[in-house]
């Protein structure tokens, strides 16, 4: 599998879970305060009617804030979000439903190559979006369906970022599940184990098996681990994550272990396509001569572009790059 492909298959898998945003742990205020304040003046300036456009859309995030922002001002905009990934917002996301009702969503269409007319868009937005793209590819398809006149915003990740510093950590807490104590394949092995008695007394035997009573040892050591690695960590949700979905495929032994075993390695999943979000996300990270470069490539596709600008979270916590452009017309 090319390493295009496999990246797409990770962030399919991380969608599919129905998280709504792609760096949900890295920071509370990740759609809060400052940053919400950037998509609402961005979203309420513009024109009643206008076609709006949500590139690498996720599970729709900032595509749901416009949709809030239109109803709430009467502006009528068309919402369409598209990403490369495999999405299902209305089937998957649990949350706030209702801003999911009228977007036009996309599932595989990447940015550079988009279905829609020549000078469509009035307003194009991504947040931790753009840098994900081929960028010269997504300049040039941006440059054809934006209308003349029309607007873009995107946040990008900035490689001195809260965001940035979070995802360390916690692809440091991904290591500890997956590698260090490898404790879903511990959990799997005693389950397994457990799943094969078929009487009470077979079960009740395993009490005095010596390679049961070493897996046990194993999951015990494993989940004090992970216990003692959350209670000093300041971002432990991958770790706190591990240990619930350990705990309730445990719990399910009592309906069989195939639905135990199954929602083990459910949870297994959600691990590995979080540490698969999360080395994407260090990779996206972009430096001050990367931010210049990109207002230079879209100056050259005939964009105006704003001087790009550190954004800070309430004038604290940095949270990435603002970039502004706007297509003369």
């Amino acid at each position: 599998m090319s390493d295009h492909r496999a990246a797409q298959e990770r962030w399919n898998r991380y969608w599919e879970h129905g998280f709504l945003t792609s760096c949900a742990g890295a920071f509370s205020g990740n759609y809060e305060g400052t940053l919400k304040s950037v998509w609402e003046r961005f979203i309420a300036g513009c024109p009643p009617g206008s076609r709006v456009l949500d590139i690498c859309t996720g599970n729709g995030a900032i595509a749901m804030i416009a949709n809030e922002i239109s109803r709430d001002r009467s502006l009528d905009l068309e919402i369409h979000a598209i990403d490369s990934a495999v999405i299902r917002p209305l089937a998957t996301v649990k949350n706030d439903r209702d801003l999911l009702e009228g977007i036009r969503f996309y599932s595989e269409t990447p940015a550079e190559s988009t279905p829609f007319p020549d000078d469509h868009f009035h307003a194009v937005s991504g947040q931790y979006a753009f840098e994900y793209t081929s960028e010269d590819g997504c300049i040039a398809e941006l440059a054809r369906i934006t209308a003349p006149g029309g607007r873009l915003q995107f946040v990008i990740h900035h490689s001195g970022s809260v965001v940035i510093e979070t995802s360390r950590e916690e692809l440091r807490n991904g290591a500890i599940v997956l590698d260090e104590t490898r404790i879903f394949d511990v959990a799997r092995a005693l389950m397994e184990r457990v799943g094969a008695t078929r009487t009470l007394d077979e079960r009740r035997a395993l009490a005095s098996d010596p390679d049961a009573e070493s897996e046990r040892a194993a999951l015990n050591r494993g989940a004090e681990r992970l216990s003692r690695a959350a209670e000093s960590s300041p971002h432990p949700e991958l770790l706190q994550l591990a240990l619930e979905r350990i705990s309730g495929a445990y719990k399910a032994l009592g309906q069989g272990a195939g639905q135990a075993l199954e929602r083990l390695a459910a949870g297994r999943g959600e691990i590995e396509a979080n540490v698969a979000r999360l080395e994407d996300l260090m990779g996206a990270a972009r430096s001050p001569e990367d931010l210049r470069r990109i207002a230079g490539s879209l100056a050259s596709a005939g964009f105006e572009v704003r001087e790009p600008e550190e954004l800070r979270h309430d004038n604290g916590p940095l949270m990435g790059w603002l970039l502004q452009a706007r297509l003369p017309g």
